[in-house]
């Protein structure tokens, strides 16, 4: 059991503020990801290319795929926050006649 001067609301948020401000905030990536079997630049350009407007581009990363045949292909995925949303725009009032 907590010592009396732990047991108040005040002593609770007093102990676990420094955890929450020290906790890293979340960021939510995505991911895009597109394949080539021309070359590694080609299969970047492309997942590039699919990257929403105003996304930020966090990294990306590129593996050889091996396929049977002795034929492989690219494949690269690049991470991304999206643009934040904007607020919508007021709405105009009806023009009087």
């Amino acid at each position: 059991m907590l010592p009396p001067r732990f047991r108040t609301p005040q002593a609770a948020w007093g102990l676990l503020a420094p955890l929450l401000l020290a906790a890293p905030a979340t960021v939510q990536a995505e991911e895009v990801t597109a394949e080539s079997i021309i070359d590694q630049a080609s299969a970047l350009r492309d997942a590039s290319s699919r990257l929403p407007a105003g996304a930020q581009v966090l990294g990306s990363s590129c593996t050889d795929v091996a396929l049977p045949g002795l034929s492989f292909r690219f494949r690269c995925s690049v991470r991304y926050t999206p643009a934040p949303e904007r607020p919508a725009a007021p709405a105009r009032p009806a023009a009087q006649p």
